[in-house]
């Protein structure tokens, strides 16, 4: 699989990711490189994008990817392309690295020089309105503080700061989704969703499902949880699938809320068991 990949940034710069050895070098137009070393998750994202620039990859396709069979936090994707876009200048209006709202992200092809070394215009990029929300509108991202990270720039160090933070956007959308369902916001309205609470101990599950098919799988694959009676957990876990992922959303008896994805491709022992006690204990 191709390991380098070539692109240009939004004010003349020209970029190449090293997937080899997970190095981003920046080249400027006045003749300095900055080179940073990425996390493996982020050399791993930035390859998938570019490995088809303007293809829209959706977030499972992204996590299955770039996060192989790790467990890992629902946010940690939003963490990643957040931190990509500020290596790659991309911060404000996410021109680059572009998010398509319900869909996934793509790489914007405009900025990817083709086999001669010549980028395509930017007018060849089709890019409908419908992809990325209405004009003028920015997505919203989440305020995080500022880390270091070392830039080698003539083979001195040089500090750049970027800004990380855990997502909570899903939290807070997992407790309006909690509460509605306790006020019976949901009753009689029409859903393609199925939901079944289980109550084991004082831990409430409720799976979710597309259909009574789907749910009774989930279920029966979470057998072995519900059969365990873990002592001195309480709360409420949510059971989501969404192909190969696993998607646990809990409220904890204190209030506060937990969140973990996890593939089924991971063959770790009672690991549903685990990442149960996890979602519902005192951190992640």
């Amino acid at each position: 699989m191709k390991s380098k990949f070539n692109f240009l940034l939004k004010n003349g710069d020209s970029a190449t990711l090293d997937t080899a050895n997970n190095q981003l070098s920046i080249s400027t137009q006045g003749g300095e490189v900055n080179s940073v070393t990425l996390a493996y998750a982020e050399s791993r994202l930035l390859q998938l994008l570019l490995l088809e620039p303007g293809e829209i990859k959706s977030r499972n396709t992204i996590m299955e990817y770039a996060w192989e069979n790790r467990v890992v936090a629902a946010g940690s994707l939003n963490q990643a392309i957040f931190t990509l876009r500020n290596l790659i200048n991309d911060g404000r209006d996410h021109e680059l690295l572009q998010t398509v709202p319900r869909r996934g992200y793509r790489f914007n092809a405009s900025y990817v020089p083709d086999e001669t070394g010549n980028a395509p215009s930017p007018a060849g990029d089709e890019t409908s309105p419908e992809d990325l929300g209405e004009p003028g509108k920015a997505e919203v991202m989440p305020i995080e503080p500022e880390l270091p990270r070392v830039f080698r720039q003539e083979g001195k160090p040089f500090e750049w700061r970027v800004l990380l933070v855990p997502a909570y956007v899903l939290m807070f959308c997992l407790l309006a989704v909690v509460f509605s369902y306790r006020s019976g916001l949901f009753d009689g309205v029409g859903s393609e969703l199925v939901v079944k609470s289980v109550g084991i101990g004082q831990v409430t599950y409720r799976f979710i499902g597309i259909d009574e098919q789907e749910l009774a799988r989930n279920m029966a694959e979470f057998k072995a949880v519900l059969e365990a009676r873990v002592e001195h957990l309480s709360g409420e876990v949510w059971v989501n699938k969404s192909n190969r992922l696993y998607d646990l959303s809990c409220v904890r008896a204190d209030g506060q809320t937990g969140n973990l994805m996890f593939s089924e491709d991971n063959k770790m022992g009672d690991l549903k068991l685990e990442m149960v006690r996890k979602c519902l204990g005192s951190g992640l």
